[in-house]
């Protein structure tokens, strides 16, 4: 009868806090209290920045149909979602079995929830780029209001009336040759005006 073999994957920090659950320490204190006789632990080390899986590319190599992958967390696999969802297709390929938490994981149906959180972030993140984009707008055209309704508010002063009062009292081609002021300036003073009666 063939031998199906079963591994023990761990990756982490090498803080030795056992309480912590992103070390190594606390992860193979895990795995160890579960008694199982495991053919080979794989133990992928995290230095500073880095999180390469070398281990975890070596123990993929090596795994046939029907051997079984123990580790602390199934998401501590990968970096991240869509990495795990990948991996989860391909150990799902390879009918190979995933044990967590000591309970054993279909493998389907983690890939199928780790493929729907995928979904799920990226649906997330096109709401909180659309939200973004509408506030945007919202600050935007509130940018625009305030500068119109400054122009509109700007204080009239004796000056402005005064002007005002000669072109109410003449024409255009007079008054800008009294004030030196152009037509559209002259216009915009009179509706200005007109606006706060």
């Amino acid at each position: 009868m063939k031998h199906m073999a079963m591994y023990a994957y761990i990756d982490g920090t090498t803080n030795d806090d056992i309480n912590d659950n992103g070390s190594i320490a606390c992860q193979l204190d895990f795995l160890q209290q579960t008694n199982v006789d495991y053919d080979a632990y794989f133990i992928d080390t995290f230095i500073g920045a880095s999180r390469a899986r070398f281990q975890l590319q070596k123990l993929l190599m090596i795994v046939k149909p029907g051997d079984m992958i123990d580790v602390m967390d199934v998401s501590n696999m990968t970096s991240n979602i869509r990495e795990l969802s990948s991996l989860l297709y391909y150990l799902d390929d390879l009918q190979i079995t995933i044990y967590s938490d000591n309970v054993e994981l279909d493998v389907g149906s983690i890939r199928e929830y780790f493929t729907i959180a995928m979904m799920c972030r990226a649906e997330k993140l096109t709401m909180m780029q659309q939200e973004l984009n509408r506030k945007k707008m919202c600050h935007l055209k509130r940018q625009i209001d305030l500068r119109r309704n400054k122009e509109n508010k700007r204080d009239i002063t004796r000056n402005d009336y005064q002007i005002y009062n000669m072109l109410m009292n003449s024409d255009y081609r007079t008054t800008q040759r009294k004030t030196g002021l152009s037509r559209s300036t002259l216009y915009r003073l009179k509706k200005r005006i007109q606006k706060r009666k």
